[in-house]
């Protein structure tokens, strides 16, 4: 399609403004695309721009498709992923448009020596990526807007596209999407990472996650610093307990109830015991949501104490009374 100005999409944000591979849990949050020859977009509103409907693909013609009045995503740990699918008609990269604050920005352009390449948008300019061609029809991508580490990636279906400069994403929140100039959209959609930990002021995807940043910022425990965030996105007390008597954030890794007091962690004695001076323990955590974020503290209170992983939990053969602590990594 011979077009005008090419069709790209843009990410805005609010003005008060370790990249995640958006691998842990995931929740869907928006999305815009065509059914029964008419956009539909649930959570989220379109501006009514002039546009035609072409089989189950929305056609631009010089306009303007704005994506804007999200539902709330409480749940969120700051890590937003827009996906699009869409027909990008490529542009002279001295035209291409940077008008409305844009933070974030995917398109196909054309440099001085008639090269064709994808370009993000990013630290407040277009930054030529490469790891994947332009092709001749639509083109599946991604951006990945990391608003708690100030990054962003672009990704054509699953090859992460790189740069030679720094991604940096200035903004805190999304606020809107346009998608402008001249093109074709099949689909656009929002979702977010799941908060399940906090530590400081920053949610994460994941218990080790933030176990992590604690040991990359202190010297502090992360087992009595990392808080718990609830699936309304509320966070417990750091060094919270559960009635059980353990940590509330080592229920959650271990996947036990929190308002059970006689919920513990089930070890036994291991079918191959392979240690003539110790006793070997095998661990029963078959629905342990992050079993590989947590060790355990072997102690008998007094002399004796060691930390191990759930799969080398040992005890000594000398009399005594030892007790099985889970606890962060």
């Amino acid at each position: 399609m011979k077009a005008k100005t090419m069709l790209g999409l843009i990410a805005c944000a609010s003005a008060c403004v370790s990249l995640s591979a958006f691998g842990n849990e995931t929740n869907g949050w928006f999305g815009v695309q065509v059914e029964n020859a008419e956009i539909v977009h649930p959570n989220c509103a379109t501006n009514g721009a002039a546009v035609t409907i072409e089989g189950s693909a929305i056609k631009l013609e010089d306009a303007s498709l704005g994506i804007d009045d999200f539902a709330s995503a409480p749940a969120s740990d700051g890590i937003v992923k827009i996906s699009a699918t869409a027909l990008l008609t490529p542009s002279s990269t001295s035209d291409f448009d940077v008008s409305g604050s844009p933070k974030a920005g995917f398109a196909v352009g054309v440099d001085n020596l008639n090269a064709t390449n994808f370009y993000g948008y990013a630290s407040n300019s277009w930054h030529k990526l490469t790891g994947a061609t332009p092709g001749a029809g639509e083109t599946s991508f991604s951006m990945i807007l990391n608003y708690r580490d100030k990054v962003v990636s672009f990704y054509v279906d699953d090859v992460l596209l790189t740069s030679e400069d720094p991604l940096i994403l200035d903004a805190n929140s999304l606020a809107s999407i346009s998608a402008s100039g001249s093109g074709s959209i099949t689909s656009v959609t929002g979702a977010y990472e799941v908060a399940v930990a906090a530590y400081g002021d920053k949610k994460y995807g994941s218990i080790a996650e933030a176990s992590s940043a604690v040991k990359a910022a202190s010297a502090a425990d992360p087992t009595a610093t990392v808080q718990v965030v609830n699936a309304d996105g509320s966070t417990e007390d750091a060094n919270a307990v559960a009635a059980n008597g353990l940590r509330k954030i080592v229920c959650e890794a271990l996947g036990l109830p929190m308002d059970v007091s006689t919920t513990n962690i089930v070890v036994a004695p291991a079918a191959v015991d392979a240690n003539p001076a110790k006793i070997t323990l095998a661990l029963s955590m078959p629905d342990a949501p992050e079993a590989n974020a947590v060790s355990f503290q072997i102690s008998d209170g007094d002399k004796y104490s060691e930390t191990c992983d759930a799969d080398q939990i040992e005890i000594p053969l000398a009399a005594g009374t030892y007790t099985i602590t889970p606890v962060l990594k």
